[in-house]
């Protein structure tokens, strides 16, 4: 029996992909979640062989989930669900760890034999399909944008929202002047006079920052 975890933020969609899937002997959902917290207590508790993980959350980076997951638990396959084709997740799934990377408007049959194959132990994205979109990024000069920590990406998503510092370090749960400092790096790496110019140029970014 395959146990599987699904993690999306949308109670349809998550409760739809677990229908499908349990229509299958061999292959059992565990548990259905919508957060990297809900997440890791799910895999905690559960240790599910396969999760089913959508690239983008309400507030939170589907990619940033994976990335604990694998790290704490590499044994758990991840399978990567997104709504667009996007270089820049698919780069950064495969970089992450993850086994496979789905569009959502596939079907429900590829998507229970996804789950069979990397529960196997196959990986099926394809090394080729990721150089090119590693090249196609580097050419649109994503390369420094995608070597940016998850807290730096959660600050630019912020600043392009016009987020002040004090505003950002509420929300991201760092030091004040630890968030002045961040900013002040991402300044002089991007090569922007002021703060400005910087959330200017996130924000032409935004949905590259969060499908990092």
């Amino acid at each position: 029996m395959i146990r599987v975890a699904i993690c999306d933020d949308h109670v349809m969609v998550r409760e739809a992909l677990a229908s499908v899937i349990e229509t299958e002997e061999d292959v059992h959902v565990v548990g259905i979640t919508d957060s990297l917290e809900s997440t890791n207590e799910l895999i905690e508790a559960e240790v599910p062989e396969v999760l089913v993980m959508d690239v983008r959350l309400n507030g939170e980076s589907g990619l940033d989930v994976a990335r604990s997951v694998v790290a704490s638990h590499p044994d758990v396959k991840v399978v990567m669900l997104t709504s667009f084709n996007s270089d820049e997740a698919l780069v950064s799934a495969y970089e992450l760890g993850a086994s496979a990377f789905l569009l959502k408007s596939g079907s429900s049959d590829a998507l229970v034999q996804t789950i069979k194959d990397v529960a196997s132990g196959m990986r099926l994205i394809n090394p080729a399909e990721v150089r090119v979109a590693a090249e196609t990024l580097d050419k649109r000069g994503m390369g420094v944008l995608r070597k940016l920590d998850a807290n730096d990406r959660h600050i630019a998503r912020l600043i392009a929202l016009g987020y002040s510092d004090k505003q950002i370090a509420e929300t991201v749960y760092l030091g004040l002047q630890t968030v002045r400092n961040r900013v002040s790096r991402m300044l002089s790496r991007f090569n922007k006079e002021n703060r400005t110019q910087l959330a200017l140029f996130f924000s032409e970014y935004q949905s590259e920052l969060t499908d990092i």
